[in-house]
């Protein structure tokens, strides 16, 4: 039987047009057989095929979207960084702090995760930074890295229902180790293997996973087609959607802050490796596969706050990424 396959790629807050997308063509019933992520595609990926505490991938997926914001005036006049995922890499004292965030969160009957409203929003982000920041860090000459990625992700997705996906699932990460580019399928997926692959040089520490280091995938590959290529069934595979997350014309401009040319350095160079392995996939199975590219249109007057970790980003972008999909659907529903 000729399956359908999704590619959902790297963007940091950009993925919040691949989860509005993807809770667009879910609404519309469209199902898909394989579905491989790099970076937040990989996060998209588990949050929709593998939701915690009993979701819908759509309702895990909406729960992201709200969730991974700050406070809008948190973010723009206290702290233009995303505490929510990025915490204080303490090393050994990590677990500790974890342990500690997640009693004080959770006996504190006023905070949540999944904020109803803006004022709940800014409380509980309030009380997570003020936490956090009261947590071990460490600037020893031996770090490598400024933070790390918290175990933000448990409150979407159920690490130990991953095996048990019925569809087939591909994450990827650059084994640093043997310097290529490695494939998880769901029957070896971890919350480390995500946070592997996830794990920018200099923003994370790369994860040492039975002997090997690990660390971001999308240098190397930021759809992971590589993932359908190793998974055998890259011939069964009849209709491919890519999340082409974004024209790179649409982030091409001066930076407004040093903090948005640091982003800008990091997104430039994911989204042209996107582009140029979309095109040579392309150009390989011309004739052989049905190529749908799912492409993202931000406002002119939107491109300077697409890559803020702020709610209101996140809002935005996920409405967008609907409504791109919805046009999706209508124009390929043949297909799909």
């Amino acid at each position: 039987m000729k399956k359908k396959a999704l590619l959902l790629g790297a963007g940091g807050p950009l993925g919040g047009l691949e989860a509005g997308a993807l809770i667009a063509l879910d609404e519309m019933g469209v199902e898909f057989d394989i579905i491989s992520g790099a970076c937040i595609g990989s996060v998209i990926a588990l949050t929709y095929t593998s939701p915690a505490k009993g979701m819908t991938g759509r309702e895990a997926l909406e729960m992201w979207c709200n969730a991974s914001g700050l406070s809008d005036y948190i973010y723009n006049s206290i702290c233009p960084y995303n505490y929510k995922v990025f915490q204080k890499n303490g090393l050994f004292m990590n677990p500790v702090s974890n342990a500690w965030l997640e009693a004080m969160t959770t006996f504190n009957p006023f905070f949540s995760i999944n904020p109803r409203n803006e004022y709940q929003r800014f409380f509980s982000d309030m009380y997570l930074y003020m936490l956090t920041a009261m947590t071990p860090g460490s600037l020893a000459p031996y770090q490598t890295s400024i933070s790390r990625i918290a175990p933000f992700l448990e409150n979407f997705i159920d690490f130990d229902n991953i095996k048990n996906v019925e569809k087939d699932v591909y994450i990827n990460a650059l084994n640093v180790t043997d310097k290529r580019i490695e494939i998880f399928d769901k029957t070896e997926i971890t919350m480390q293997h995500l946070i592997a692959g996830s794990s920018l040089f200099y923003i994370c520490p790369q994860q040492n996973i039975d002997g090997k280091w690990y660390g971001e995938g999308s240098y190397l590959d930021s759809l992971n087609y590589k993932g359908l290529m190793e998974s055998r069934k890259e011939d069964d595979i009849e209709t491919l959607v890519v999340m082409n997350i974004l024209n790179k014309k649409s982030l091409i401009r001066t930076p407004e802050s040093l903090y948005d040319a640091y982003n800008l350095s990091i997104m430039l160079p994911f989204i042209t490796i996107a582009e140029d392995d979309t095109k040579l996939y392309e150009a390989k199975h011309k004739g052989e596969k049905n190529l749908l590219k799912l492409g993202f249109t931000i406002p002119e007057e939107h491109a300077p706050y697409v890559m803020d970790w702020s709610a209101s980003n996140f809002k935005k972008l996920r409405d967008i990424g609907y409504k791109a999909g919805m046009d999706f659907y209508k124009k390929h529903k043949e297909s799909l």
